[in-house]
């Protein structure tokens, strides 16, 4: 994966695309707890592309395509899906070597006649008003057997200030506000039930909520000023340590990961 080579033609979205690709990925100096709490995303998702197989993936949002070009790396086959081209010229500037073909669209309307083993979509659900149709189109994409893998905010977090799904009534008022991009675009937020609820409405089978990403490594209520002295392994430690006590897991976890299979 190539080195990102700024350019000031470069529209105001991609400059930010750009300033947070070499925060997350790039340069550890300039922001430590964000390149840590990148790396910590980065592993978990690998995680479940690593199964020893080669796999035809689908990325789904994936903005500055790290993900998409990291696992093309690692000879899998993947589909990168945004509905912003600028994202996806930017990505492709960046492509050194793999089986990658960047998709410009919305999930919800484009066509992909096939089918994948695994499935990302990451960090968009709660940009949109109508997840149970978005999950029901991302499932015909996943082949019989294969997953689903999707983050998104965590409503129970102690520090949210949002609105939990259930909560937006009527959800048309909000229209204006769906495809939003970057955090700066969070109107809202899902309680784990309501996400696996989701999931249950769209025919997902199989389904795991987990709750992720406590703040030793998102670096909220400052422990941000632990990043750049203390290291990642201990950092990552003292998160698990966290999700393991009851009642800790649920509100000290900044992010909700769901997962589920497409059954025969």
């Amino acid at each position: 994966m190539k080195h990102p080579v700024f350019n000031q033609l470069w529209p105001d979205d991609v400059k930010a695309v750009f300033k947070h690709d070499m925060e997350q990925t790039w340069d550890s100096s300039l922001a430590p707890h964000l390149f840590n709490e990148y790396r910590y995303f980065l592993d978990i998702y690998q995680g479940y592309a690593n199964t020893g197989e080669k796999l035809k993936i689908l990325d789904v949002g994936c903005a500055q395509g790290t993900l998409s070009l990291l696992l093309a790396e690692q000879g899998h086959q993947l589909v990168a899906l945004d509905i912003r081209q600028g994202f996806l010229d930017y990505a492709a500037s960046r492509y050194e070597k793999g089986d990658i073909r960047f998709v410009c669209g919305n999930a919800l309307d484009v066509v992909l006649d096939e089918q994948f083993d695994l499935v990302f979509a990451n960090q968009i659900v709660e940009h949109l008003l109508y997840p149970v149709d978005m999950v029901i189109k991302l499932m015909q994409w996943v082949r019989t057997g294969g997953r689903l893998v999707m983050t998104t905010p965590n409503a129970e977090y102690i520090k949210n200030n949002l609105p939990t799904f259930s909560e937006l009534h009527p959800v048309e008022q909000y229209l204006h506000l769906q495809h939003t991009a970057d955090g700066d675009g969070h109107f809202f937020a899902y309680t784990p039930a309501e996400m696996g609820q989701v999931f249950i409405e769209a025919g997902v089978s199989d389904i795991e909520i987990h709750r992720i990403e406590t703040p030793w490594i998102s670096g909220h209520m400052k422990f941000r000023y632990l990043h750049g002295w203390t290291p990642y392994k201990v950092l990552y430690l003292m998160d698990q340590v966290i999700r393991l006590i009851p009642f800790f897991h649920n509100k000290f976890s900044y992010q909700i990961l769901a997962t589920g299979r497409r059954s025969s």
